[in-house]
């Protein structure tokens, strides 16, 4: 476990464990959800990387510059992959400070047959944190690709999420987008959504303008979520019943390598041999 520190804020990282974010408080207040001591699980964590794809790929399977790929699924029972690799692997340390961690993730040529590197930059600043999340393509022929960061937020009964969005992809039983709707067909977050009073929601938005403001009564906490440009997408999780709910900022919709559409739509973009791309979070808090 590595801490990292700037005036009231604190921010835990376990590199072996996805480098994943295991704490981050203001003043002793949890700005992400919560983690029981000594938690392994990944997705039992405040936040990980999704690299080289954010969400899913339907049955693991696409279709890239005419050969068809058939990744592994790993996520349980599951019927598609899920996140990439980065959550599912450990990281290297390769700068660490008081305020400030690098961690670095190589992949070798496998079923994604494409050699990358993956970084992600961790900076504490006076109100909060910012990562970069950036990767690189190693392999000497283009590879598609898509970044997200999944951060989990407490769910206390006043949580409320708001953001400027235009547009919201429906989905099926598994979670693949079918149909592009209007942004307040399950949830407003225009107007800014109380989470306790939401259905399920497991859903991407489209055309998201920064930031998305968090509202957290309970904890006297506002927190705004703010990303790169190249992160037109945010995809809500909200499980009913449950403790936490998330926000992520992701540069495709899911399952944006098998579908139709243009990919300003879509958002599935390519990597040049040699060339890199960055996604960068930025999550800033004050005290209500």
């Amino acid at each position: 476990m590595i801490t990292l520190g700037r005036g009231k804020f604190e921010l835990d990282i376990a590199p072996d464990f996805g480098g994943a974010i295991t704490r981050f408080e203001m003043a002793g207040k949890p700005v992400m959800r919560p983690v029981k001591p000594g938690e392994t699980n990944v997705l039992e964590m405040c936040s990980f990387p999704l690299v080289p794809y954010a969400n899913r790929i339907a049955g693991g399977i696409f279709d890239f510059g005419g050969r068809t790929y058939r990744l592994p699924l790993n996520f349980g029972e599951h019927p598609h992959s899920l996140h990439g690799h980065g959550w599912q692997a450990p990281w290297k340390v390769e700068v660490l400070s008081r305020d400030r961690l690098s961690l670095v993730f190589e992949h070798a040529a496998d079923a994604w047959d494409w050699a990358y590197t993956a970084e992600q930059v961790f900076t504490m600043t006076e109100d909060g944190m910012v990562l970069a999340l950036t990767l690189k393509n190693r392999a000497d022929k283009p590879m598609p690709y898509s970044l997200g960061v999944h951060p989990y937020f407490p769910r206390r009964p006043g949580s409320t999420l708001k953001a400027s969005v235009k547009g919201m992809w429906l989905a099926d039983e598994t979670m693949l987008p079918t149909d592009l709707v209007e942004a307040g067909r399950l949830v407003d977050l225009n107007a800014g959504q109380v989470v306790s009073k939401a259905p399920f929601v497991d859903n991407t938005f489209t055309g998201w303008q920064g930031p998305a403001i968090i509202t957290q009564p309970e904890l006297g906490l506002e927190i705004a979520l703010t990303a790169s440009d190249n992160s037109a997408f945010l995809h809500a999780f909200m499980p009913e019943g449950a403790d936490f709910f998330c926000a992520e900022p992701t540069t495709a919709m899911p399952n944006a390598f098998n579908r139709s559409e243009s990919p300003e739509v879509t958002g599935a973009k390519v990597l040049a041999p040699g060339a890199a791309v960055s996604l960068e979070m930025r999550i800033a808090v004050r005290a209500l």
